[in-house]
């Protein structure tokens, strides 16, 4: 039991952590130019990457037990 709701916190913490990512990327692309802009979605989309793997992770995690 306990193991489920680890796989189910090790998706759902990534999931919720993305949303954010995702808004602030749209805020930067609309409001932002030049270097900084690019320097900020860079990190942005690094950090929406990194959720994306933790996600696909525990997916992975979750259909092998």
């Amino acid at each position: 039991m306990s193991s489920g709701r680890q796989n189910h916190n090790a998706i759902l913490i990534p999931s919720i952590i993305s949303a954010p990512v995702v808004v602030l990327l749209a805020i930067v692309n609309l409001t932002m130019s030049g270097p900084a802009q690019t320097a900020l979605m860079a990190v942005l989309l690094a950090a929406l990457l990194v959720c994306v793997v933790l996600v696909g992770k525990g997916i992975a995690r979750s259909r092998n037990e």
